[in-house]
């Protein structure tokens, strides 16, 4: 039999009020749902919105006991409806400056070390030397002399009184000026069983210093004016003495050359030998 829309709605109405729920047994499924969805709800919390809370649950169950199967369906709903989550907020996009390819590079200044160039070094002035330049022991001999030169006159002999095996060869100077530099060297000729036995000369009033040099072929005696001196006009002598074996000693290679520099800078040489007749 088919019952007509009123005759239905009547007896559903009868129906729902005949109906007496368990009270207690609905208090307790309510609950236990409850405390599962908060733990549940604390895990996401994060992504869901908050779910209905106690309040609404105790009215919906008001519904449920006061309204019949209306408040079962809106209670159900209530339970598992989940409020939307709200909607994700764009993090604020981060630029970050990267520098272009193409712009040169910030470059530093460094500071280049130069070198500095050297000192130029000068080459302290001197006061010129009033020294004479050391004669030449090559000059003076036979055919290649001057005895005399401007106000300095020299002769070269050798010494009379020369004994058998020693002997000694003078040089005599005469000056007619001052000389602030004089050098005589005398030369003698290396000959069989020479020997030195040094020099002496006679220069009152002027310091002068005496060197024997010994080389392969000759004995070289050195006759030189200290720089703090002056050799007066006047005559002086340079003697050479050596020792030779008995039967006497032939003095043909033997020469003397002097240079001089007088008070007014004027160059002197003069150089000769010692035979007799020159």
């Amino acid at each position: 039999m088919r019952l007509s829309d009123d005759r239905l709605r009547a007896a559903l109405r009868a129906e729902a009020a005949a109906h007496r729920p368990d009270r207690e047994a609905m208090l307790d499924r309510i609950t236990t749902a409850a405390m599962r969805d908060t733990g549940a709800g604390h895990r996401r919390a994060a992504r869901r919105g908050p779910r209905v809370r106690m309040a609404g649950v105790v009215a919906a169950v008001v519904v449920i006991f006061g309204g019949g199967g209306v408040g079962t369906w809106a209670l159900a709903n209530s339970i598992d409806r989940d409020e939307p989550d709200p909607a994700p907020t764009a993090a604020p996009a981060t630029t970050t400056a990267t520098p272009d390819a193409t712009t040169p590079a910030s470059v530093t200044p460094t500071t280049r070390a130069t070198s500095k160039p050297a000192p130029t070094r000068t080459a302290p002035t001197r006061k010129p030397s009033s020294a004479a330049p050391s004669p030449s022991p090559v000059k003076g001999g036979p055919g290649n002399t001057r005895v005399r030169q401007g106000p300095l006159w020299s002769d070269g002999s050798v010494d009379p009184d020369s004994g058998d095996t020693s002997g000694a060869s003078i040089v005599t100077v005469k000056t007619a000026e001052d000389l602030a530099a004089f050098e005589v060297v005398i030369r003698v000729a290396r000959t069989g069983g020479l020997i030195s036995r040094g020099g002496t000369k006679s220069t009152p009033g002027a310091s002068v210093t005496t060197t024997v040099i010994e080389e392969a072929d000759a004995i070289l005696y050195r006759f030189t004016l200290s720089s703090a001196d002056t050799l007066t006009p006047g005559t002086y002598t340079f003697t050479a003495k050596y020792g030779y074996p008995s039967g006497g000693r032939d003095a043909g290679g033997d020469t003397y050359e002097a240079i001089a520099t007088t008070a007014a800078t004027e160059s002197l040489n003069v150089y000769g030998n010692f035979y007799p007749t020159d």
